[in-house]
């Protein structure tokens, strides 16, 4: 998802972030918040609706949304949840306002057509989830009380009672199969296709959500508590499905709040849910602030028109920690770029040692954000495996990565062993929302430059530019990329950008590489339920994958919260974008 590069403290970073794994996976688990919880499977029919199907699927029983809140709050970590069994709970005024800024206007407020840092930052105060992250990366009930992993492929979900969405009406268990399969319909083409790659089907039967997977897969635990996890209210998606979640048409959540406003390139405005039956936020109104300019956003923060941003500058990052209250945030963000390596010139593995040779890794991160990025030699920030093994182990699994640091000679001398020693010119697509993103095509066009290299830029709208990837055509040519995990599974990323599965239409894998023992690898990392056995088949698959050069990686980095001097704020958790973040918040 796109957002800034974040403010890394390497040292002293949270390692917790596999505190819940995949070896929990294949064990009996059962999350109950507050309430009671259900076990048994009703007697009524099963359910499983097509998103795109006229005709509504219908359960025996009402179900609940209890899509509380995920990122803890100042008083307790394990705030989410429901805490209402029924009813309309009563929403007390606090008389408190919160206005946020964001850079960009999001793309549309519905998941399959918006997979991006800044939209979930909006939806997760309005959708509800089936799951919650805390601040630490574990698991939380939200909308599901209670969780079974009932096989390795199996998974079932008890939808709790009582919670409703924004227009009063019951959050059935089929409204929540029908959210995850807006992500499995190819009529609809979900951003988030990928991520579901191995469930093979969704339905439900009375109060139970059942999950089947095609093959053993770490990441699935983590899923509901992600964007795959917002819940839809199944009959106005139905109705609208072509501008859902755009200005046109607002969608329906359950969360603590629903959208009273929505002004592409001005502002979002959101209430509270009058039905919500989670623990209560402290804000009776939530507005989001559309500023671009990073100058102008600090400035409205230090004359008191907003109360704080996610969108601090890594460049600025040392200015803005002088003026505002500044908390970094460990997002184990991994920026670089992809080579299609099935087409010319870049399925010459010289061509594609020279690009890494005169690109200025180190420059560029110390460009973007001084002393608070550091230079990557893959895709995975180290830190997502701190949870599972020692530091030696980590260190020694890092140092068998194929890495070629900036040396303009040397990326001479490997073009000129290529088919193309008198270099080339090439596009690069380069999101026009993201300042970060452009900044490092500019520094990366001067670099290739140097060895005969030109390499034109093409700005395109984010949404469209990703799209490019997804849809997976011929010739991918070169592409820049801004990613983070989704949940603290080491295996995420690797399965996402070197899996031969991902080398195809709905899939990340860029460069088009597919190596079978690589894939080996991946799906047994997939289906390892030791997380330490895990770590390792991961890093042997990322160090593997790194001798054939599909990417060259630039850095590693994490992102910064700003709010008001007056302010302060707990640490929000690298996942917190699909949290009810605001939870964190402490206001003078």
């Amino acid at each position: 998802m796109t957002h800034p590069p974040r403010a890394c403290h390497w040292t002293r970073r949270p390692r917790l972030f596999l505190a819940a794994t995949a070896a929990a996976a294949l064990a009996l688990v059962s999350c109950s918040s507050s309430g009671s919880q259900s076990t048994s499977s009703p007697t009524s029919s099963t359910t499983t609706s097509s998103p795109t199907s006229t005709s509504s699927s219908t359960t025996t029983a009402a179900s609940g949304d209890s899509s509380a809140s995920s990122a803890s709050s100042p008083e307790s970590e394990s705030s989410a949840g429901p805490v209402s069994s029924g009813g309309q709970p009563a929403a007390v005024n606090t008389g408190k306002e919160l206005t946020w800024a964001l850079a960009d206007t999001p793309r549309t407020l519905f998941a399959p057509t918006n997979f991006s840092t800044g939209g979930s930052l909006v939806m997760s105060l309005i959708q509800g989830q089936i799951q919650n992250f805390d601040t630490k990366g574990a698991l939380q009930p939200g909308i599901a009380t209670a969780t079974k992993a009932v096989s390795p492929t199996e998974y079932q979900y008890t939808i709790g009672a009582g919670n409703r969405f924004s227009d009063g009406t019951p959050v059935t268990a089929a409204d929540v199969a029908f959210s995850l399969n807006l992500h499995l319909d190819p009529k609809i083409a979900s951003q988030e296709a990928s991520l579901m790659s191995s469930v093979k089907s969704v339905s439900a039967q009375g109060t139970i959500v059942t999950v089947t997977l095609s093959k053993p897969d770490s990441l699935w635990q983590y899923l509901p508590a992600a964007l795959t996890g917002y819940v839809y209210q199944e009959k106005s998606v139905k109705a609208n499905l072509a501008s859902y979640g755009t200005p046109q048409t607002l969608p329906v959540g359950s969360g603590p709040y629903k959208v009273s406003e929505y002004l592409p390139d001005s502002r979002i405005v959101l209430d509270r849910n009058p039905y919500y039956a989670g623990k209560q936020t402290q804000f009776d109104k939530v507005t989001f602030q559309i500023i671009p300019d990073d100058q102008t956003r600090l400035l409205a923060l230090q004359s008191g028109k907003i109360d704080g941003t996610f969108d601090v500058p890594g460049s600025g990052f040392k200015k803005w920690s002088s003026l505002a209250t500044v908390q970094t945030i460990p997002e184990l963000r991994w920026r670089g770029l992809t080579m299609d390596m099935t087409q010319k010139p870049f399925d010459d593995i010289h061509v594609r040692r020279a690009l890494y040779y005169a690109t200025d890794r180190a420059g560029i991160t110390a460009g973007l954000a001084p002393g608070l990025g550091k230079v990557s030699t893959t895709i995975n920030d180290p830190a997502i495996f701190a949870g599972a093994l020692d530091q030696a182990t980590i260190d020694n699994g890092y140092q068998q990565i194929a890495a070629f640091d900036y040396n303009v000679e040397k990326a001479k001398a490997e073009l000129a062993q290529s088919s193309v020693p008198q270099g080339f010119e090439t596009t690069l697509n380069v999101p026009a929302d993201s300042a970060t993103i452009g900044k490092i095509a500019q520094v990366v066009v001067q670099n290739w430059a140097a060895i005969g290299v030109k390499l034109k830029l093409n700005p395109m709208p984010g949404g469209p530019r990703f799209q490019v990837i997804l849809d997976h055509g011929p010739n991918l040519g070169v592409q820049i990329i801004g990613n983070t995990p989704d949940a603290p599974d080491p295996v995420e990323l690797i399965n996402q950008y070197f899996s031969t599965t991902q080398a195809a239409k709905g899939g990340n894998n860029s460069s088009n590489l597919k190596d079978p023992a690589i894939d080996a690898l991946i799906e047994k990392a997939q289906s390892a339920t030791d997380a330490k056995a895990q770590a390792q088949i991961a890093l042997q698959a990322q160090a593997l994958a790194s001798q054939q050069i599909p990417v060259i990686p630039i850095l590693w980095g994490d992102s910064a919260m700003a709010v008001k001097k007056a302010w302060s704020a707990d640490a929000p958790g690298a996942f917190y974008s699909s949290t009810v973040w605001i939870n964190v918040l402490k206001p003078n």
